[in-house]
């Protein structure tokens, strides 16, 4: 069956992807020519499987080639918050796994990217450059490996190993914590042809669901609700990913507070999952009720034809990602379900309940900030002195010369603190801040003994620095290498020590704060070259993107320069 399947993939794949493809690197005469084509083609096909972009979106995140470091696709989705990073292999005989020295080689080209080592990649990945830089650079990127591959066997323990490792240095918070910013996803032969075979010509996808305390609505339209096994919802996600979503109007958006506060509840409470989730909503052509169970409530099954899910695609991805990591804490977990059925409504009935279903807006815990009477303190002292504070997500905010928002006050703060572990967080995930509105680390930075005036100050002197930086980087003989990557990815850092060097804290606090732009840019070109050599002394192997997240490492490095 492995040729059969290899065959059926090979046709589907060029289909999508092969008009789409810059192949102009590629002569008539190569002999590896079709393997090199099927290669790019299914490199495109997991950017398309991952992120649910477009053909032409996914056969333009292709980089293979010569030079390119092991890496054979970069996609960065600003919707989804995540880049995805590909290697594909075609194996033409349908058998066997990528070989260890091409994991290798894709483990040490992700290292090589996350440094910004960019002249050690092909002009395809330079031309990618700006968006790999934007992507490191947002507060909240999640970042997806993908190996992709016709081989029909699991990896090699030491194949595993090397990708084990790298996910646990990249994931390595310090203080022997992790946080998942970056995930594993292996495509072999079996899973691209179930894939492929979902989705060949949109095919309807077909459900069979068990519902526990089950209910019915008769009219006017035939509905069922009840209890889902989330290993059933596993199941769905393994089988047609995004498939699932087609007719949903926001698509899977990547990693969202919510999306983690679920993955928190079914690693420490999977008991609580009904309790804490708002359940989700299928749509079908029609619903088959099965005879099992007779006219009991408890448990039914049920065949969905045409099944959609149009409300509800965070808990159905998070729960199916969830189960490559801890499959057993799913038996447990029960979710909410709806299930209404398409089959005697009017055309437009299926649209309508998906438009009101996603009309509601999400809420994230930052939202609530702008209720707390602090924020709403500091805000009012600001509007005196013409300056605008925004605390509301809006997409059409920029920042001015006398605006800012709750996210620049928040990295502006923590690095005026002087603590290392309040400056990392806001590098790592800026998000965590705004989990606890009534103590922790965001009352460490919004609290009554902060001013409007202290917090603009801040916000002003983060500025400079990052002026200065920008200066920097732009006299650099290019941008790429280690000092490169020390100016992108440790700037909360040397903003950080630089205020504390200066004495800028109790300064800001100060009415008439002004800053000596001069002094400034003496000490942050003092900073850096000591980070130099502390970084060229313990760490010269490690990677500027994690390293910089690391709590642990960056106190190390702070302690030997204030010392």
């Amino acid at each position: 069956m492995s040729i059969l399947h290899v065959t059926q993939i090979s046709k589907k794949i060029t289909g999508l992807f092969q008009n789409h493809l810059d192949l102009a690197d590629i002569g008539e005469s190569d002999a590896q020519k079709e393997i090199k084509i099927l290669t790019r083609c299914l490199a495109a096909y997991a950017v398309y499987f991952s992120t649910g972009c477009s053909d032409s979106e996914a056969a333009s995140s292709v980089v293979d080639g010569g030079d390119d470091n092991g890496i054979d696709a970069i996609y960065y989705s600003p919707s989804l918050k995540q880049m995805t990073i590909v290697q594909s292999k075609w194996k033409q005989s349908g058998t066997g796994e990528p070989e260890s020295g091409e994991i290798g080689k894709f483990c040490q080209g992700i290292k090589d990217l996350f440094n910004l080592n960019f002249d050690r990649f092909n002009s395809k990945v330079a031309k990618k450059q700006t968006q790999i830089e934007q992507a490191i650079g947002e507060f909240d990127t999640r970042y997806e490996l993908v190996l992709i591959d016709t081989g029909n066997q699991g990896l090699a323990s030491h194949s595993q190993r090397r990708i084990d490792d790298l996910l646990a240095e990249m994931n390595d918070a310090g203080e022997d914590t992790q946080d998942q910013l970056v995930s594993f996803v292996r495509l072999n032969q079996s899973k691209i042809h179930s894939s492929l075979a979902a989705s060949a010509g949109a095919a309807p996808i077909d459900l069979e669901i068990g519902l526990s305390q089950w209910g019915r609505k008769t009219g006017p339209y035939i509905a069922y609700f009840g209890m889902i096994s989330a290993e059933e919802i596993s199941a769905w996600w393994e089988t047609y990913g995004r498939k699932l979503f087609d007719k949903n109007i926001r698509q899977v958006l990547g990693a969202t507070e919510v999306n983690e506060e679920m993955k928190e509840t079914l690693t420490n409470s999977p008991e609580n999952f009904w309790y804490f989730n708002n359940g989700i909503t299928i749509v079908c052509d029609r619903v088959e009720k099965s005879m099992v169970g007779g006219s009991s409530r408890e448990y039914k099954s049920f065949k969905l034809y045409g099944a959609q899910v149009v409300n509800g695609a965070q808990t159905v991805s998070t729960i199916g990602k969830f189960s490559s990591t801890d499959k057993s804490k799913l038996e447990s977990v029960l979710v909410g379900a709806r299930v209404i059925s398409l089959e005697n409504a009017g055309n437009d009935f299926g649209s309508d309940v998906t438009r009101a279903n996603n009309r509601q807006n999400r809420i994230e815990n930052r939202d609530f900030v702008s209720q707390d009477l602090e924020q709403i303190r500091i805000r009012t002292e600001l509007l005196i002195d013409g300056i605008e504070y925004n605390l509301v997500r809006s997409d059409s905010f920029s920042s001015t010369q006398s605006s800012f928002d709750l996210s620049e006050a928040t990295a502006a703060l923590a690095c005026a603190s002087g603590k290392t572990n309040l400056t990392v967080q806001a590098k790592r995930e800026i998000g965590k801040y705004f989990e606890n509105l009534y103590g922790g680390i965001y009352k460490e930075i919004f609290n009554p003994s902060i001013s409007g005036n202290y917090v603009w100050n801040c916000v002003q002197a983060t500025r400079s620095v990052e002026k200065i930086l920008s200066k920097k980087i732009s006299e650099l003989p290019k941008r790429s290498g280690r000092k490169y990557g020390l100016l992108i990815h440790g700037n909360r850092i040397i903003t950080m020590l630089s205020l504390k060097q200066l004495g800028l804290q109790a300064k800001a606090m100060k009415p008439g704060f002004t800053i000596d732009e001069n002094e400034l840019n003496a000490e942050v070109t003092k900073i850096i070259s000591m980070l130099q050599i502390q970084l060229d002394r313990y760490y010269s192997d490690a990677m500027m993107g994690t390293l910089f997240k690391n709590q642990t490492k960056c106190r190390g490095l702070v302690e030997n320069i204030v010392s």
